[in-house]
């Protein structure tokens, strides 16, 4: 059976068609050399913010390697296998330059706060808790010592939820409060004890151990003035707070001052 005639206006649609065609085929092609281009692969890595983990490290660990697509970059994945990878780094944030073929991680370290002793060990404490690595008392402890109940202590792991909560703590409180303090004990009732050097011990709420600490100073000094020896001074409810003597903790003696 004969075909009827295309009708210009057919005509027209047949050519947009298959120019289409020509065109999407072209774009395809062009997508494909772009991806395979040199220009879009990873030539170079950098790395700033570091001083303790090595940028090599740093760069291992994420995953990346020269020649890889840039296309296949996934940042938020990148920035998390390498905090998983490294306690000391807290975050990480990646940028790339495509003219440069290069990617730079911007890293951001953890602070070691405090030192954890147990067994007559020693292990460095990160700020959000977790043990960073076995510390020796020949290099000098240049933080403060914490303790408590729990002796069991993984390295890459937290001690406890209160011994995280005063790391946590201690990153907001000055290397300057601490001078006096030789110790923080962290009891099993949300407080926590600190020892100083000049024998007094005074009780604080964990949670709120930076904001004690003006309080700490002002009440040591007003027992002092007053002539009490060295007791314990229980700062965790409200002033007036209550100073108890050593020789009569459990007795029932105690004394209440400093507002």
């Amino acid at each position: 059976m004969p075909q009827a005639a295309l009708t210009p206006a057919d005509r027209q649609r047949r050519k947009s068609r298959n120019r289409k065609v020509i065109i999407g085929f072209f774009a395809f092609i062009g997508v494909v050399v772009l991806l395979e281009s040199p220009l879009t692969r990873i030539r170079s890595m950098t790395v700033s913010g570091n001083t303790t983990i090595p940028a090599e490290r740093v760069i291992l660990d994420s995953g990346l390697h020269k020649g890889q697509s840039l296309w296949q970059v996934n940042g938020g994945h990148v920035a998390s296998h390498i905090t998983s990878m490294e306690p000391m780094i807290q975050s990480v944030s990646l940028s790339t330059d495509w003219l440069q073929g290069t990617v730079h991680f911007t890293v951001r370290e953890r602070q070691i706060v405090a030192v954890y002793e147990t067994s007559g060990k020693f292990y460095q404490l990160l700020n959000n808790g977790v043990v960073y690595q076995e510390a020796s008392p020949k290099d000098g402890l240049a933080t403060p010592i914490v303790t408590s109940t729990a002796a069991h202590v993984t390295i890459g792991q937290a001690v406890s939820p209160a011994v995280s909560a005063i790391c946590k703590q201690l990153t907001k409180i000055s290397a300057g409060q601490l001078t006096d303090v030789s110790e923080f004990h962290v009891n099993g009732d949300g407080t926590v004890s600190l020892y100083l050097d000049n024998q007094f011990v005074v009780t604080c709420d964990t949670q709120g151990l930076a904001g004690s600490l003006n309080a700490m100073h002002s009440a040591v000094q007003y027992f002092v003035s007053k002539g009490y020896q060295p007791g314990n001074i229980d700062l965790s409810g409200s002033p007036p707070y209550l100073y108890t003597p050593f020789d009569n903790q459990g007795a029932g003696s105690k004394q209440k001052g400093a507002q």
